[in-house]
């Protein structure tokens, strides 16, 4: 007998579907003896540790078949797990079991593990997240998964933000069945990831077009934010260099733009603004207001972005350089005149779309801003 004791994450019954493939066959409430069950501290995932007199509870899937084992396999090794024998305490007796534990490391254990809590919290995203990590088993091999795994839980953030999904009172409005795929390829996949479709859609003048092989470069969503402080009626710009530009041979690759950045796993559109205006340019937000939820270029990017008009205090010394080292990252802020920036819109010095957006959408907040309107 080939059974396997589950004692946190795959104890949910919709992320062990996902992972294994199949669904359930005999489950046995179980128990490891002297061992117990926290939340790492700070993060989204349970630890086990040894704990003399303690039991930490779980699940015992009893002789589950090579192709679910392979699944699980792959997914626990993407984040350095692998199966060790252990005995489990089951209502029948003690059970011969293998369990997947982690590599030795300084994580810092905290609560006690509430499944309920992690389910409520994280459950969704995690099943997302699990749903492209096993569509692509075939295609990258697992230590893969933790390398990517904060870009794959940003991407299912994204596709849990996209349910809320704009209105349809002049396009079309899709219903189940209008896109038949017939092929997904993962064809490249580092923090960003490109994906190819073979696929054909309903038309306008009815019926289904031919198939089409398209590819869409995915990424997270993101925000845009444009810091401006009404009293003193100014904005805060960032300057840094950018590869798009370098690549496509401008010889002017240093762009003016909004402070920006990628909405992480768990996190909201707003908490994502805060934290990206103290990474880039050492700024705390006052108020936020959103001015567009957008795709920026729809025909081949995923890329999904929520952009704000921020509340500042900006004084001269607000500018300054900034940026995490970590991402390589190297920024510069400027501020000027609301007024310098339209100027800038203007002569083409400003030639970034976000920006662009925000700058014309604080000129319709300004008055109110100012207190005039």
């Amino acid at each position: 007998m080939n059974s396997i004791f589950l004692y946190g994450t795959l104890c949910h019954g919709p992320l062990r579907a996902l992972v294994s493939g199949e669904e359930d066959g005999q489950l046995v409430p179980a128990s490891l003896p002297d061992h117990a069950v926290y939340w790492a501290r700070g993060e989204s995932y349970p630890l086990i540790v040894s704990e003399p007199g303690s039991a930490a509870s779980g699940l015992l899937i009893v002789d589950p078949s090579p192709r679910a084992v392979a699944r699980m396999d792959y997914y626990e090794a993407g984040f350095g797990y692998g199966l060790q024998t252990v005995t489990v305490d089951t209502e029948s007796g003690p059970v011969t079991a293998k369990v997947y534990l982690p590599p030795p490391s300084g994580v810092v254990v905290g609560a006690p593990w509430d499944l309920d809590v992690w389910a409520r919290t994280w459950g969704d995203l995690s099943c997302l997240a699990a749903d492209e990590i096993m569509t692509d088993m075939d295609a990258r091999p697992a230590v893969e998964v933790g390398r990517r795994f904060n870009s794959l839980r940003a991407r299912a953030q994204a596709r849990m933000n996209a349910r809320d999904t704009a209105p349809t009172t002049l396009r079309r409005r899709a219903v189940p069945g209008d896109v038949r795929v017939s092929r997904r390829r993962l064809a490249y996949s580092k923090f960003f990831s490109v994906e190819e479709y073979d696929f054909s859609h309903k038309r306008f003048a009815g019926g289904y077009g031919r198939e089409v092989n398209r590819e869409a470069f995915i990424s997270a969503d993101a925000v845009t934010v444009l810091p401006y402080d009404p009293v003193r009626d100014r904005v805060m710009l960032i300057e840094q260099f950018r590869t798009g530009p370098f690549a496509r041979g401008d010889s002017q690759p240093w762009m003016l733009e909004a402070i920006a950045g990628r909405v992480d796993g768990g996190e909201t559109a707003e908490a994502a603004a805060r934290r990206e205006a103290v990474e880039e340019a050492g700024l705390t937000l006052g108020a936020l207001h959103l001015v567009g939820k957008y795709y920026p270029t729809p025909g081949a990017k995923s890329e999904f972005l929520y952009g704000f008009v921020a509340e500042a205090d900006l004084p001269d010394s607000a500018a300054g350089l900034g940026g995490l080292e970590s991402e390589g990252e190297d920024i510069r802020s400027h501020i000027i005149p609301f007024d310098q920036a339209m100027d800038l819109i203007d002569s083409g010095e400003i030639n970034v779309g976000p920006l662009i957006l925000l700058v014309l959408q604080l000129a319709r907040l300004r008055p109110r801003l100012r207190g005039a309107g």
